[in-house]
């Protein structure tokens, strides 16, 4: 059984552990508020743009862009985004075996990891990262977008991939995420997540041509495409790390309720017994005085 010092121990380790949590349980609050407001000022003109590309693929079959062709082969490259740390349940588990499902499928497969728990979870299966970058995921802006954008479009115009997917995770609330493959490359109206109705049948123009319309378009879209995989990443992550260091809080303050109920068990355990050894040591030497007195007068 521990004593009281080991227990007093324990509370303190406990409620140093509890401050800590605590402390990342509302920076995560902070973080993820700050990447949701980042979502929701970008949508609105992100939304725009693929509501737009979707619109013209739908309803212009002859308009080509080189990024729209399919390719024969089947190289695949994947864009797996995770987290730099860990501490966040089981958030970056579900997003990396995701993708590794996914590539097994696939004879043939590139990897470009976004964050440190991605890049380590396929060294570990000894799977070769052709593309690493690091710290986008923490702080998501559209300068790393744009240049995780740059480095795919520059690999994939040199025909080094057929076809490219990007595995993140989505955050459908506070407290419901989950992990999702979406193909990038080669770009399809199916792929393109935008409600559009057909509201006419007729013929589009475009100024100054088809071609460069598509031209803008296209960028745009895979920029925003990636922005967006990067924000609700982020934006889960914390989500997650809050939850979990949340559900480390309610254990820590059930842990030091059990443990300063045994601490004041063993306290009143230990004060009881005192005081039994006061009285038992009291009665002892009025008996000794008792029968001192009494020897004392027979003497005389």
């Amino acid at each position: 059984m521990a004593d009281i010092a080991e227990i007093r121990h324990r509370i303190k380790s406990v409620q140093d552990t509890h401050q800590i949590t605590k402390a990342m349980e509302l920076i995560s609050v902070a973080k993820m508020r700050k990447a949701m407001i980042k979502q929701s000022f970008s949508s609105v003109y992100f939304d725009s743009v693929r509501y737009t590309l979707k619109d013209i693929l739908r309803h212009s079959s002859d308009v080509r862009n080189r990024y729209t062709v399919h390719r024969p082969d089947t190289r695949t490259a994947y864009i797996v985004i995770a987290g730099d740390k860990g501490l966040a349940g089981a958030f970056n588990n579900n997003v990396l075996n995701l993708a590794w499902e996914h590539m097994k499928q696939r004879p043939v497969h590139y990897v470009v990891t976004i964050g440190q728990m991605a890049r380590a979870f396929f060294e570990s299966r000894e799977q070769q990262v052709d593309l690493e970058f690091t710290h986008a995921v923490t702080n998501p802006t559209l300068h790393d977008a744009r240049g995780i954008m740059r480095d795919i479009l520059e690999l994939y115009d040199r025909n080094l991939m057929d076809e490219v997917y990007v595995v993140f995770t989505r955050m459908l609330s506070a407290s419901s995420h989950e992990p999702k493959i979406v193909k990038l490359l080669p770009i399809e109206a199916d792929d393109i997540e935008a409600d559009v109705k057909p509201t006419f049948s007729g013929e589009i123009y475009y100024d100054p041509s088809p071609k460069e319309v598509m031209d803008v378009l296209v960028p745009e879209y895979l920029v925003g495409m990636i922005y967006s995989t990067l924000i609700h990443s982020s934006a889960s992550e914390h989500a997650a790390r809050m939850m979990a260091m949340s559900n480390a809080n309610k254990n820590a303050e059930k842990m030091l309720d059990a443990l300063n109920l045994e601490y004041n068990r063993l306290r009143q355990s230990a004060i009881t017994t005192e005081l039994l050894d006061l009285s038992s040591g009291r009665f002892f030497s009025e008996n000794d005085l008792y029968k001192k007195v009494k020897s004392n007068g027979k003497s005389r």
